[in-house]
């Protein structure tokens, strides 16, 4: 926990659509947190479960929850936006609504911010729905901007908005908001404009959020081309809005162009639409041969330059397998997940 010298309230910003089955513990999780200084703004996107009545109740027990209904469904950039003009503590946190966190989320994610005196933090390790398994601590580092936009663009690391935090003066300094124009990777195009503002990037190594993977309802488990083609057009703002334009910034960039898609082609193969999105389907292959090579010669990762190589070659069969591969972990996922609640 932090010294009793110094006790920054920590708003922690949920958004919430439909996750009845989630929620719950998602709060739960966030009122035990051994840093007690929080308030926890749940934003309800006009869900039409019981979502919000769940949000309710845990704001009658506890005058550190205040709930927002939204009366027209903004998604999930309006329900971020409307949780930075609410927030009033000294950090900002985002947590999706269906995952949880450690105990010690907070605290830890405090000590990486203001120990690194950066404007905004990441941790590099998730636990996840399918890996409970905690990693041996590493030493607090410091990233310049460039490094983090860079290993963002990447993928090398998460890439949502969650598992981070950030000083709100410095959000408000820039007037840092998600862009409700875009369908899909609000947060990702969030992060990299925070990222290349930051005066440094402050970089935990400890394993304290919890990301869900069994949520079969979420955007990241459902096939929709949507979503595909909706961070394309992020990734085209993302560039138009690049303030470091090195080298290596601007080739992680067009290695996650590339692999988006990829994304396409799954996409289109997962929804069985090949008839209704030829064109997409032979651009989408088409770009992925034609820029294999300078894709695998910028990724730094050996195991990764491997497994675009064999996509580049062999991409619908590659597209496929992932496909498959990515289906069977899921129903391994949903039944273990059975599994364990049928021991609570």
């Amino acid at each position: 926990m932090m010294s009793e010298q110094y006790n920054p309230k920590v708003s922690i910003l949920v958004a919430i659509y439909n996750i009845e089955k989630f929620i719950g513990k998602c709060i739960q999780s966030i009122l035990e947190q051994d840093y007690n200084n929080i308030e926890v703004i749940l934003i309800d996107d006009c869900s039409t479960d019981n979502s919000g009545k769940i949000c309710d109740a845990f704001a009658s027990k506890d005058s550190r929850v205040l709930v927002t209904h939204h009366v027209t469904n903004t998604r999930l950039s309006g329900v971020r936006n409307t949780g930075l003009s609410k927030a009033t503590g000294e950090y900002i946190i985002f947590v999706d609504g269906d995952d949880w966190l450690a105990p010690d989320f907070v605290s830890y994610m405090l000590k990486v911010i203001t120990t690194t005196k950066a404007d905004m933090a990441i941790n590099l390790v998730n636990f996840t729905t399918r890996n409970y398994q905690q990693v041996p601590e590493h030493k607090i580092e410091i990233w310049s901007p460039e490094k983090a936009t860079a290993e963002l663009l990447f993928s090398h690391i998460s890439i949502g908005a969650w598992n981070k935090i950030y000083r709100r003066a410095f959000i408000e300094k820039y007037r840092l908001r998600f862009r409700m124009d875009l369908f899909t990777a609000e947060g990702y195009r969030f992060i990299n404009e925070a990222a290349q503002r930051a005066n440094y990037i402050g970089v935990g190594c400890r394993k304290i959020y919890y990301y869900r993977l069994n949520n079969t309802e979420s955007a990241t488990t459902k096939y929709d081309i949507r979503q595909s083609m909706g961070a394309l057009y992020a990734l085209k703002c993302i560039e138009e809005d690049l303030i470091i334009r090195t080298p290596y910034v601007m080739g992680a960039l067009y290695v996650h162009v590339w692999l988006n898609h990829f994304w396409n082609l799954r996409q289109i193969l997962g929804t069985d639409t090949i008839s209704e999105n030829e064109e997409l389907f032979k651009q989408s292959i088409r770009y992925i041969k034609q820029n294999v090579f300078y894709v695998a010669k910028t990724e730094p990762s050996f195991k990764k330059k491997i497994k675009y190589l064999l996509a580049g070659v062999f991409p619908v069969f590659a597209a496929k397998f992932q496909n498959m591969q990515l289906a069977r972990q899921l129903r391994a996922d949903v039944a273990r997940q059975e599994n364990i609640d049928e021991q609570i």
